[in-house]
């Protein structure tokens, strides 16, 4: 009746990004410490900032800060 779930087992808003790419301006940006979900990232090229996100599958979301 319930699925069971190993509470050790990780989501995919914990997955860890080593980079993106901007939304804004298209520049790959590497994230050598890494980030998570609900994490800021700035574009190195273009400045801007965005809060890291991620969908139910694990990909990268980003949205404008």
């Amino acid at each position: 009746m319930f699925e069971d779930f190993d509470d050790d087992e990780p989501t995919p808003a914990d997955r860890v990004f080593r980079e993106f790419d901007c939304p804004a301006c298209n520049a790959n940006n590497p994230a050598d410490d890494g980030f998570v979900s609900g994490d800021e990232v700035i574009c190195s090229y273009c400045g801007l900032t965005f809060v890291a996100g991620a969908t139910a599958e694990g990909r990268l979301r980003l949205r404008e800060a």
